[in-house]
């Protein structure tokens, strides 16, 4: 599965949202995610009152491909110089898709783990964090990816 259909795994899918209520009458429509804020389509978060009239899923996915591109550039930038094709590296850019780079930067020991190729401690670090007890299916289900490809 590529990146960009894991994404829409993680952040719901069309047929997800549809049972909701959220995808209907082939538009997304914006909803509060489990923090609480306002988000639409595959994970895009918007300011309340925006796209009240929904989205189609053309908008949708242009939203994933943009705020994919985004977290693509974050994860260059921590540069952790990991091998080009490692699946770490999409590891990574599902991190920043997820928490913003800002919140990926904080897990300073995992980072250094990782620069050091040290992926067991990097492994530890993560499952040690609020972030894998919010989302540990998620987490795991990257871990997956990443361990057993």
């Amino acid at each position: 599965m590529d990146i960009t259909e894991q994404l829409k795994q993680y952040e719901g899918t069309k047929l997800y949202q549809e049972k909701r209520g959220i995808f209907r009458n082939n538009k997304f429509y914006p909803y509060k995610d489990s923090l609480g804020y306002w988000t639409i389509g595959y994970g895009r978060l918007i300011k309340a009152g925006l796209y009240i009239e929904g989205i189609t899923e053309a908008q949708a996915d242009a939203f994933l491909e943009e705020d994919l591109a985004e977290a693509r550039k974050g994860a260059v930038s921590l540069k952790l110089n990991l091998p080009t094709y490692s699946r770490w590296n999409d590891f990574l850019v599902l991190m920043v898709f997820q928490l913003g780079l800002t919140k990926t930067k904080e897990f300073h020991r995992f980072l250094a783990a990782m620069t050091n190729s040290n992926y067991a401690t990097a492994v530890a670090e993560i499952r040690n964090s609020n972030w894998y007890r919010q989302t540990p299916n998620r987490v795991d289900s990257m871990f997956d990816y990443v361990l057993k490809g």
